[in-house]
């Protein structure tokens, strides 16, 4: 059993897992789950609620209970990652302004930035991912802020912190059809605009499906299926990947409609 923070498997892979099982005494959670993450990537990880997609991407952010137990090789460098979840609540301090975490950032990150360029590029990075009225977002508690806002502001402190891959856990399922459509577009800006590699983990194959470079299919802790994007849409090799890809064509229709 290795963990290996600092090494990668391949010179282009930012994430790389190779028969990683997850177990609750002896019941696996997860069970001998290869993944490569290539850098550049838009990678989509789909699968139904509990197949471990989140269990998964807690486990290589060492996030996972303390009582469950893993083996396998995880490559990582955790150091250039960062990942936003679902509850955005989780990305902040609620009683500490939105400023005041981001003049922690730049402290931490030791940049050679003044107070000032570091307050202009942060709010610049606001007025960029379309948030209205900057300043004052700026001064309020991350309780103040709506789902959609403070999934913004958690985008642009990954911006700060120049990560290199962006760990992203079902961050629309809290949001209506036109900010979840508006959100998939910011993170393909960013992720471009930025040269982030990205992980995006979800239960609905449809949101990515114009932005995916890669896909995983996830099912019973198993990993069933992955591969480019292109060829797992066209010809899947699993039913279940082709059971969530005629789902997500008809959502496209009832959208269309």
């Amino acid at each position: 059993m290795s963990n290996t923070q600092s090494s990668i498997h391949s010179i282009n892979a930012l994430l790389h897992l190779k028969n990683v099982s997850v177990y609750d005494g002896n019941h696996a959670l997860l069970n001998q789950v290869d993944l490569t993450v290539t850098e550049g990537s838009f990678h989509c990880l789909v699968g139904e609620s509990g197949s471990g997609k989140s269990l998964l991407a807690r486990t290589v952010l060492n996030m996972r209970h303390p009582h469950l137990k893993y083996q396998g090789q995880i490559a990582i460098d955790l150091n250039n990652t960062d990942a936003m979840f679902q509850d955005t609540n989780s990305n902040f301090f609620q009683n500490v302004r939105i400023r005041k975490h981001f003049d922690a950032l730049f402290d931490a990150l030791n940049t050679q930035l003044s107070r000032q360029q570091q307050h202009e590029f942060v709010l610049r990075q606001f007025r960029h991912l379309g948030l209205e009225n900057p300043e004052d977002l700026f001064n309020d508690y991350p309780f103040q802020l709506s789902g959609g806002m403070a999934q913004r502001i958690a985008l642009v402190m990954s911006i700060v912190r120049e990560a290199k891959l962006l760990i992203v856990d079902e961050p629309t399922s809290a949001l209506d059809f036109d900010n979840r459509n508006q959100l998939m577009k910011l993170l393909n800006h960013v992720v471009q605009e930025h040269n982030m590699t990205l992980l995006f983990i979800t239960h609905d194959l449809s949101l990515a499906m114009d932005y995916a470079t890669h896909i995983s299919v996830m099912r019973n802790g198993q990993m069933i299926e992955s591969g480019e994007a292109n060829d797992i849409l066209v010809r899947p090799e699993h039913a279940y990947s082709q059971q969530l890809i005629e789902l997500a064509h008809r959502r496209y229709r009832y959208v269309a409609d």
